[in-house]
């Protein structure tokens, strides 16, 4: 993926984002966190185009941070985001070609992972707290719930395990 721009990262919940989880994500923390939104966004499968902005300041993403860190790591969340998702109509065809295909000029695809990572900022900034141990808390318990299957937003139960039999 070639990233010739910063990545902005604007609104309500990036500012809550960048606040809450500024002593846990210490070192290029931008970066760290777009990586987690976008992966929780994907893992989701809900993107948010436009965020909510109440006049915060917006943050960055810079691009020589990206260049030095990514080891491909935005390629590989940007195939599985287009393979898998369900918010776009994508045939299967145009699926493989963008995931695996040239580069198309006419398709942003940090663009396309910044609308999965306002979704993921959204739940994250639903997650801090009022100090850096809760907030770090309530990022271990998301994170351990999501990986063991207990996130009952992702993974909901099925309905026939909600019916009682009298």
């Amino acid at each position: 993926m070639v990233i010739t721009t910063d990545i902005r990262l604007r609104g309500t919940d990036w500012d809550k984002v960048a606040n809450g989880y500024k002593d846990i994500f210490q070192t290029r923390p931008n970066y760290q966190m777009f990586l987690l939104c976008t992966a929780i966004g994907i893992m989701y499968d809900k993107r948010i185009d436009k965020p909510e902005e109440n006049g915060e300041e917006d943050r960055t993403v810079p691009r020589n941070v990206i260049r030095n860190n990514d080891n491909g790591k935005l390629d590989f969340m940007f195939q599985a985001a287009v393979l898998t998702t369900e918010t776009d109509n994508f045939t299967e065809e145009q699926r493989l070609d963008l995931a695996f295909g040239d580069e198309k000029p006419d398709f942003n695809k940090i663009a396309y992972l910044v609308e999965f990572a306002n979704y993921g900022a959204k739940v994250l900034a639903e997650k801090a707290g009022d100090t850096s141990l809760e907030t770090m808390n309530n990022l271990k318990d998301f994170l351990e719930a999501s990986v063991e299957g207990r996130n009952f937003d992702i993974d909901a139960l099925p309905d026939d395990i909600l019916i009682e039999e009298d």
